[in-house]
């Protein structure tokens, strides 16, 4: 039986007014961690082991692709449904259907086909993320101030940064020396574990609800939110500039990285898996870099600058060309692609941020969150595209000749662009 309304609208305001770094908050910083770290690991491991089996680049970027999937359909409704459900156990839910998952892969894997588990576990563990990521976040509205909610969904950003560049080395290490059913089982118990938290340590008081909706009004509400956040990006002509840019840079160029990184260094360079961990891990150090400098020097990043930022991160590429060309040896190479894709991962970080940043403060206040929900969709189906398209590509045609083309597209991509800006209002 749920609580009246006047007593959970009592209890968020004793949960509220205390600063920011309260027990509630903490407990809610580290259920993210430890779910993200147990997701992160399986998200690695997962293709990893495939590329291991298979060799083929082409199996690895489609099922990259495939894996996306449910994140670009279940974004915009996971926003929708964080604020209706019960967010305490919507997320220990979600973590024990993560754990159950990785102990099926564990308990089927030699009785099903590899990729068709792989892309399945894969698909699942997206579709859970991508339900709480949004729960998360609705749950700080809930346990912080609103003038501290800045600096709540900073810290939750930086903590997933973290266990993005911390996940990939262990599970890669472990990988390396144990297997992959190590890094699943230790996935799984991570999981387990953040769900176990959840019910003991989070405490997240829940608004008054108002009278539940049925399914065909949610529908209608979400068909009428997209509707309107696109008739506003079609009227405002930069943000289709600034929308343009950040579909670029996922569809050629995060995709490129995403397929291109794991076959250099575990095919081209024939290393093991705990260096492409490590790689992963540099990547991610390059991203938190990034925006670390946004944040710090904000005045640096600004509409007219995007195309330049993007165009930057594509030169830093011909290094690894060159490299390629040259034949040096293994390990060189490795400190060469990845500080290369970590320096150009920093700047579409920079990009990522300095775009979105753009559509805050030209869009109105009501829809916003109608608009950055439509943006990251039409964002996240570029990822797949582009790695479906990369992974043949890798497969038959020399890596400088690939990296050549992706430098060409994308400084043609920005000029066209920058043509097409207009001052700003």
């Amino acid at each position: 039986m749920n609580p009246p309304a006047h007593d959970q609208t009592s209890s968020m305001d004793h949960s509220k007014g205390k600063g920011l770094l309260t027990l509630p908050f903490i407990a809610l910083l580290t259920t993210e961690i430890l779910s993200n770290l147990g997701q992160t690991c399986l998200v690695f491991a997962l293709p990893l082991h495939l590329l291991n089996i298979s060799g083929s680049a082409s199996l690895y970027g489609m099922v990259s692709a495939l894996a996306v999937l449910p994140s670009i359909l279940l974004t915009p409704l996971g926003g929708a449904l964080a604020d209706r459900l019960h967010k305490q156990s919507t997320m220990a839910v979600l973590d024990i259907l993560s754990a159950l998952t990785a102990f099926l892969y564990i308990l089927i894997s030699q009785k099903i086909d590899p990729v068709f588990l792989t892309v399945a576990c894969m698909m699942l563990v997206n579709a859970y993320r991508a339900c709480y990521s949004p729960t998360v976040q609705a749950a700080l509205h809930c346990l912080v101030d609103r003038k501290d909610l800045t600096r709540a969904s900073a810290l939750v950003s930086q903590a997933i940064s973290l266990v993005g560049m911390i996940g990939p080395v262990v599970a890669g290490m472990v990988m390396g020396f144990f297997g992959i059913m190590q890094v699943v089982g230790v996935a799984a118990l991570v999981c387990l574990l953040s769900a176990v938290w959840i019910r003991i340590a989070v405490r997240i008081p829940e608004p008054a609800q108002g009278p539940s909706q049925g399914p065909g009004a949610l529908v209608s509400h979400l068909a009428a939110d997209t509707k309107a956040a696109a008739q506003f990006l079609v009227r405002h002509s930069n943000l289709k500039v600034v929308i343009g840019l950040s579909l670029a840079a996922n569809l050629i160029f995060a995709s490129y990285i995403n397929v291109a990184l794991p076959y250099i260094i575990t095919r081209t360079l024939g290393l093991s898996n705990a260096m492409q961990g490590l790689a992963e891990g540099i990547l991610a150090c390059g991203s938190l870099l990034g925006a670390i400098l946004v944040s710090i020097r904000p005045s640096w990043f600004y509409l007219q600058r995007i195309p330049l930022l993007l165009s930057g991160s594509a030169l830093v590429l011909l290094p690894i060309a060159a490299g390629l060309l040259l034949h040096l040896p293994a390990h060189v190479l490795f400190a060469l692609v990845t500080g290369c894709m970590a320096l150009a991962a920093g700047m579409v970080q920079t990009v990522n941020i300095t775009s979105m940043s753009y559509e805050q403060i030209h869009t109105p206040a009501m829809l916003i969150g109608k608009v950055i929900g439509l943006t990251n969709s039409l964002c996240m189906c570029a990822i797949p595209l582009g790695q479906a398209a990369f992974g043949p590509l890798i497969d038959h045609c020399p890596m400088t000749l690939i990296i050549t083309g992706v430098v060409m597209v994308t400084l043609l991509t920005c000029l066209i662009a920058r043509l097409a800006m207009k001052p700003d209002e």
